[in-house]
């Protein structure tokens, strides 16, 4: 079960003002304040991480995509990721994000882009994940997991979550031999989670950046 003052401290940091409010305002001094939205013009508004919305598209076509996928997108924010996922290939993404706010805001953006039968949000801790043994084919996370402190009990959730042989696509930092500093890297992971709490069994390395 996720810890009271845990969440609460999380929702307190990622709350700060009002998103709402200022996601309206930079959309109204894009000309975007009414109509209908595409995941193009959101982008830079709701691809956090590092390479915006073409870090994405590279993660999904390394992960393989496809429009028959149900995917879950940890640590989503305002649901960036998922729409873009949503409108190139055609599958069902669910975000999961600990900050309700993000969740509330994401799901207007999401009515705006058309894409509410495709994506949906949940507000809810990764580390007691709300849904079903085996729920999803795919699950996703962009410079969220980095986060997390108990990886461990992460990737035990996640294993719980997926399908046997489902995969794992993963934009986080790393720290590699030699470098003083993290660099970005994409993982594309076709796993088996039978019996593991920690690690990830199987993998392969899709390429970095």
């Amino acid at each position: 079960m996720a810890d009271g003052h845990y969440v609460a401290n999380v929702n307190s940091h990622y709350s700060r003002g009002n998103i709402e409010t200022a996601v309206l305002d930079m959309l109204t001094s894009m000309g975007k304040e009414s109509g209908v939205l595409t995941p193009e013009e959101l982008a830079p508004i709701d691809q956090f991480h590092i390479g915006g919305r073409d870090a994405t598209l590279a993660l999904a076509e390394r992960a393989g995509i496809t429009a028959s996928m149900r995917i879950l997108d940890v640590g989503g924010g305002l649901g960036g990721p998922a729409r873009t996922l949503a409108a190139t290939y055609g599958c069902t993404v669910t975000v999961l994000d600990l900050t309700e706010a993000y969740c509330q805001v994401g799901a207007m953006l999401t009515a705006r882009t058309g894409l509410s039968d495709l994506v949906t949000f949940d507000n809810g801790n990764a580390l007691a994940m709300p849904y079903a043994s085996g729920a999803f084919d795919l699950v996703w996370t962009q410079h969220s997991s980095m986060n997390i402190e108990d990886k461990g009990k992460l990737y035990a959730e996640i294993a719980r979550v997926t399908k046997p042989k489902g995969r794992l696509a993963i934009q986080s930092n790393i720290r590699c031999p030699g470098r003083a500093t993290p660099r970005s890297a994409f993982y594309g992971l076709q796993h088996r989670f039978e019996n593991c709490s920690r690690c990830l069994v199987t993998g392969k390395l899709f390429g970095t950046t």
